[in-house]
């Protein structure tokens, strides 16, 4: 499996203006629907295939004294196989498919101007979600020609599948960029996937590798 991560098309001039910020999400994210197309990752070095797709929403867009908030509502198509010694699909280990309603909640900091924040589960339809009781930093936040990016860093740990039906501590810190394409909104996510310790508090990179999302307005 490939385990080179992607070259970075992120923003590289620091705009970090709240006005242009929250005028950039009212203008092009705020009531768009967006549609991720099937991607196929493995974890646990290739034992369990997982297929995920997804449509998403993205709404409630609140404007205080220095900050902001707005809510991702996503519909998740996305179940974990087994995998056989012949690389074929078995049974499904795993299914997540179900609505979830995700918090971003951001702020400007007069020490340094920067708009930084955190996002957190709301709620959920998936039966066993392992986004339940975590938060993710979100920090980096910039505009530049009509794309608006971040970098989102999880707090401590969250579960994932292993083998006899157990759990095993992870992390994923992300790279999320929105942006326009023919007048279209994208929505890129580009995950980094930690194993942690959670005695020692401390991550190291998978082995595995999850591939960028891109969820596009239709």
């Amino acid at each position: 499996m490939n385990t080179t991560p992607p070259e970075e098309p992120f923003c590289q001039i620091c705009d970090f203006d709240r006005e242009k910020i929250i005028r950039f999400l009212k203008n092009s994210v705020i009531g768009k629907k967006l549609v991720t197309d099937e991607v196929v990752y493995q974890i646990e070095e290739g034992k369990f295939e997982g297929v995920y797709s997804d449509e998403m929403f993205f709404s409630n867009l609140t404007i205080s004294e220095h900050g902001f908030q707005f809510d991702m509502t996503t519909i998740t198509r996305e179940k974990i196989y087994y995998m056989g010694s012949d690389k074929k699909r078995g049974a499904v280990k795993k299914d997540f498919n179900g609505v979830s309603v995700f918090r971003y909640e951001l702020a400007e900091r007069k020490s340094t101007s920067r708009i930084t924040g955190i996002m957190r589960l709301l709620s959920s339809t998936v039966h066993e979600h392992t986004m339940e009781g975590i938060a993710y930093g979100v920090y980096d936040l910039q505009l530049e020609n009509d794309q608006l990016c971040w970098k989102e860093q999880q707090m401590l740990y969250r579960d994932m599948p292993a083998d006899n039906d157990r759990y095993r501590p992870v992390a994923f810190d992300a790279k999320v960029r929105f942006y326009l394409e023919n007048g279209k909104l994208r929505f890129e996510y580009i995950p980094e996937y930690y194993d942690f310790e959670p005695d020692k508090l401390e991550k190291t990179l998978s082995k595995d590798y999850y591939p960028p999302f891109v969820t596009k307005e239709q």
